[in-house]
């Protein structure tokens, strides 16, 4: 049995902007979903799974249930299944159902819910059939996580085909709920032949070797600042082989470029204009630019983001990145804002990459007070929480 695996589709995000930039977006996610569905579609896969997080928020518009709708009858017209399990995006409990979107899809027979259900102190696991290979569909069971992978440990069949299809990876839930631990994986090893995970926007395998636990990563840049590889796509996989791949599909273009102002430059803003204008954009990409900055000028960011944009970016993000180069009489130096939050956050432990933490503080600051971008504050930080755990693994 082929199976194509997706996960953390997020549709319905619409990120904050100027009109034209938030509805592009706002469609490049479900492009990349027609996209994933296209490849099933070539590859007459066997089931699509869909590892949580279809939607990005628990409440629709019309438009994207439309949408939705749209992109699962192209399945049905090829008499492909969709099993699918819901994330922390789109996560109701079962006392909910009503309120459940995917529910409402599963009842328009478009796809198959998995689901698992708790009740008198005991689990109950809803087991699937496509094929002779069982699915097993546990949802987000966010602090449950290792509890809930140990019970089903405990039931499942060694000698039969089995797939578990939950929305976590490995990490344990200290910093990110819901991600498992590492022993909990473990005890299904030998008694599934593939865990479809998702949470995590990253493509990983576990182990590096034979791995059995495999998450694609979101299909576009749910975070534009903080994903951390151009690379978005899903996984097939070959019940009958063991083997797997990796497939790319085209997200909106995301360029990641440094610029170093010329020190002491009189007029850094032209300087960096004519940077701007050399890159030859196109009005389609969103472009990030590290400005490597070795003196104590003052960077607009606001300023030098509308510059890129104004330059042909559909969107543009400056980061900013200071350096103590050339300074040898340290009783002189003068330090500025973002250099005293950096010396404070290097003297921490905590965190592996403190250079990102800096940045990340600085995006809490511009963001903070703006009543429009409070929601784009508290997805900032668990993407923060997030990117530190994909860095562990």
């Amino acid at each position: 049995m082929k199976i194509l695996h997706c996960s953390d589709i997020h549709l319905g995000k619409r990120p904050f902007g100027t009109k034209e930039f938030s509805q592009k977006r706002y469609l490049d996610f479900f492009s990349a979903f027609d996209q994933l569905i296209e490849k099933a579609i070539e590859e007459n896969v066997d089931l699509f799974i869909v590892a949580g997080d279809l939607f990005d928020k628990k409440e629709l518009t019309p438009d994207v249930l439309q949408r939705t709708e749209k992109a699962f009858n192209r399945l049905r017209k090829y008499s492909i299944p969709a099993f699918i399990i819901e994330g922390n995006h789109d996560n109701t409990t079962d006392n909910e159902l009503i309120n459940s979107w995917t529910n409402y899809l599963e009842e328009k027979k478009l796809l198959t819910r998995g689901n698992y259900k708790f009740e008198n102190g005991k689990y109950m696991f809803e087991k699937y059939s496509v094929k002779g290979v069982n699915i097993y569909g546990l949802g987000y069971p966010g602090f449950a996580i290792d509890d809930v992978l140990l019970k089903l440990s405990e039931i499942l069949d060694p000698k039969e085909k089995n797939i578990v299809v939950v929305h976590t990876g490995i990490g344990g839930g200290e910093l990110l709920p819901g991600l498992a631990l590492t022993s909990s994986i473990r005890s299904l090893e030998g008694k599934t032949l593939y865990i479809a995970g998702g949470h995590l926007h990253t493509f990983q395998v576990y182990p590096k070797e034979n791995p059995f636990l495999f998450i694609p990563g979101s299909s576009e840049f749910w975070n534009v600042l903080n994903d951390r590889s151009n690379e978005k796509g899903g996984i097939l996989f070959d019940t009958d082989t063991m083997k797997y791949s990796f497939f790319p599909i085209k997200p909106r273009t995301r360029l990641k470029l440094e610029f170093t102002p010329t020190p002491n430059h009189e007029n850094p803003n032209e300087e960096f204009i004519n940077f701007c204008k050399k890159l030859n954009l196109t009005g389609e990409e969103l472009v990030i630019v590290k400005i490597n900055i070795s003196d104590n000028r003052y960077i607009d960011i606001n300023e030098w983001e509308t510059i890129l944009e104004d330059c042909g970016a559909l969107k543009g993000y400056i980061e900013l990145k200071f350096t103590q180069e050339n300074r040898s009489d340290k009783d002189s130096i003068s330090y500025s804002l973002y250099e005293i939050e950096q010396n404070i956050i290097n003297s921490w432990n905590n965190f592996r990459d403190k250079e990102k933490i800096c940045n990340y503080l600085q995006k809490y600051k511009d963001y903070s007070g703006d009543k429009e971008r409070e929601e784009d504050l508290f997805l900032l930080f668990d993407q923060m929480l997030e990117e530190e755990i994909e860095d562990e693994n």
